[in-house]
């Protein structure tokens, strides 16, 4: 069959006279987005690509066909909007200029990804990479063609939700494969049921895999978040993500499938979090698989499940539950209980389980134990909470010292050490602070935006100060004075530091580009410290840009104090210049003599009548002798 037999909407074979396709609906010659790869394009000699299928921040996935086996694959270019473009009519990426450090650097780690995803293709459960190669001055990966349903549409046909039985049967092979896709160095950061596939046999696929920096709020590229099955740590770029951000990921996609509601995203529980646990919300969840699942998704990263073994032992080891109580025989007359199973050890029972049991071969310390070690822990909380309140009531305020206070103990004196004088030892201690609400994390975001939301509600108001950095894009938040998490009172200012984008820039070029086009393209960059010299060029267009007193595409400092000049043309409004048919008048001192006469030009008098008083002036008096 011929090439123009295939359809470029499903990778199917179809009639020379069809014109739509009888599989999917497609028309020949339908118009495309000229942002991407045109369909029917070759690539690599044998992939042939299809429509596009989706895109993000890293790039785009296309339907295509290896003409080599014959068989449909999913086609992934690098191409990060915000960096490149595509050259018009062709496949080749034109790379910004200003961009190339970032575009290189992030192609880099697609192509490693690429790599070591294509040594997993013998794990189960996730699609792996089967080619890898450059071409159009970027990086392709080739995966395999997914068949089957995304898990939102599988949930969509059995009744939005699956039971706990379900789930214990479809996922235990995928967390396997998870792992060792972990223990490989890779973490997925984006599952959820828009990227977890179930084939046709019923079995779970993750696909989605991308570059750390599309999965992450405030990088150079675009994001893209999965809202409710992102973790809190990838709304900022200065948190660390590990296997502990797939677990959030993980849990977040098995409260969705167990309760059929989607948990609410991070940034909002970070403002109020009242997620309820899926036990409330679906009595036939177990207990223990409940409390997994909110351990699994504890916004802070220090107090969540950090490994997928971890996470499958919460959810899969069921603690046995206490044996019922033997009801009282009133025959006593019966053989006694093995000496070992006297010495049985008792199952373990939940913090929220009441009782104790009282059998015959508890001693008096076994049962009198626990409570005394309850009485003792209670009695040192209380002694603790007395001195600390005690001290609050002494201690004086100090000026900028709001949150904290000293306790001075003074000690009795050591005859030996000290010789009688007496010594202070001043404990350091920091109160609670208080407030009615919690400080969202404002790193990475967008100041002017995220000033006009906060400070239009009257929650909090936002003071800038700006400073650079070769880290975040200029306007982004850096830093702020209240940390995140921090409890404060509503309607409070906390000062925050924006950046003014990197310390030093690559001068951009100027061909082609007006003073007004060049003037914007560098303030754009942060670079204000210019002034304009005027060029006059009768040959060139008034207002075009000519020079620079740098050359173009060096390193200029930001911080320091040199200006950048910038030449432009800008010729006079003037008659042309005043000709003559005859030698002008001589001067009153006349020049120095020359052995040849000069040459006089003369005016074109073909289409206009001869001027009047054409007459030569008169010759200068000869000097007496």
């Amino acid at each position: 069959m011929g090439e123009k037999k295939l359809c470029y909407g499903c990778m199917e074979y179809k009639s020379d006279e069809a014109r739509v396709c009888p599989s999917c609906g497609y028309v020949d010659d339908t118009p495309y987005d000229p942002n991407y790869i045109a369909p029917g394009t070759i690539l690599n000699e044998h992939y042939a690509v299809g429509v596009l299928i989706g895109h993000n921040g890293e790039g785009a996935t296309y339907i295509g066909y290896n003409q080599s086996i014959g068989c449909k694959v999913l086609i992934r270019e690098y191409m990060p909007p915000e960096l490149c473009s595509r050259v018009p009519g062709k496949a080749v990426i034109s790379v910004d200029p200003q961009h190339v450090v970032q575009y290189k650097a992030l192609m880099a780690e697609f192509t490693e990804l690429g790599k070591n995803l294509a040594q997993l293709r013998s794990v189960n459960h996730i699609n792996p990479t089967l080619d890898l190669f450059a071409q159009n001055n970027t990086t392709y990966a080739v995966y395999e063609y997914l068949e089957g349903n995304t898990l939102v549409d599988f949930l969509k046909d059995n009744a939005g939700e699956l039971t706990w039985q379900q789930v214990s049967a479809m996922f235990p092979t995928f967390f396997t494969s998870l792992s060792l896709v972990h223990n490989s160095g890779i973490i997925h950061r984006a599952i959820s049921p828009e990227t977890i596939y179930v084939t046709e046999k019923g079995e779970l696929r993750l696909a989605g895999f991308c570059i750390p920096s599309v999965r992450t709020v405030g990088t150079e590229v675009t994001p893209e978040m999965f809202h409710g099955y992102a973790a809190p740590e990838q709304y900022s770029v200065s948190v660390k993500q590990g296997t502990w951000t797939d677990v959030y990921g993980i849990c977040a996609v098995l409260y969705r499938i167990l309760t059929g509601c989607k948990p609410t995203d991070a940034q909002s529980r970070m403002q109020n979090d009242n997620l309820c646990a899926p036990h409330e919300m679906n009595p036939n969840i177990p207990r223990h698989v409940s409390r997994a699942i909110m351990k699994g998704l504890s916004l802070f990263t220090e107090d969540r499940i950090r490994t997928v073994t971890d996470l499958v032992t919460a959810l899969f080891e069921q603690q046995s539950e206490p044996e019922p109580r033997p009801a009282v025989n009133p025959n006593p007359q019966r053989r006694p209980a093995p000496q070992h199973e006297q010495r049985r050890q008792q199952p373990y029972r939940d913090y929220d389980e009441k009782g104790y049991d009282n059998e015959a071969h508890e001693n008096v310390i076994d049962r009198i134990k626990i409570p005394v070690i309850i009485g003792v822990l209670l009695t040192c909380v209380l002694l603790v909470i007395g001195i600390v309140v005690l001290n609050f009531l002494d201690m004086s305020p100090v000026p900028g010292a709001e949150n904290s206070s000293r306790i001075v103990v003074t000690t009795p004196p050591s005859t030996e050490e000290s010789g009688g004088a007496t010594s202070d030892v001043v404990l350091e201690t920091t109160q609670e602070a208080s407030g009615d609400s919690q400080m969202p994390d404002l790193i990475g975001k967008n100041y002017e935006s995220k000033k006009s939301q906060l400070e239009t509600d009257g929650w909090l108001y936002l003071n800038a100060v700006y400073a650079y950095s070769d880290k975040y894009k200029a306007g982004l938040i850096i830093d702020q004075s209240i940390k995140a998490g921090t409890p404060f009172t509503s309607g409070a200012t906390v000062e925050v530091t924006v950046s003014k984008g990197p310390s030093s820039i690559e001068l951009p070029d100027f061909e082609g580009k007006t003073l007004k086009e060049y003037e914007a393209i560098l303030e754009n960059l942060g670079l204000t410290n210019y002034n304009t010299e005027i060029q006059t060029d009768y040959d060139k267009k008034n207002g075009m840009v000519v020079g620079l007193s740098r050359e173009v595409g060096e390193e200029f400092d930001l911080t320091g104090s040199e200006t950048l000049k910038i030449y432009y043309i800008s010729n006079p409004e003037t008659t042309a210049p005043p000709l003559y048919t005859t030698a002008p008048p001589l001067e009153t001192e006349p020049e120095e003599e020359t052995t040849e006469e000069e040459e006089i030009p003369t005016l074109p008098v073909e289409e206009t009548d001869p001027p009047e008083n054409l007459d030569p002036p008169p010759a200068p008096p000869v000097p007496e002798e």
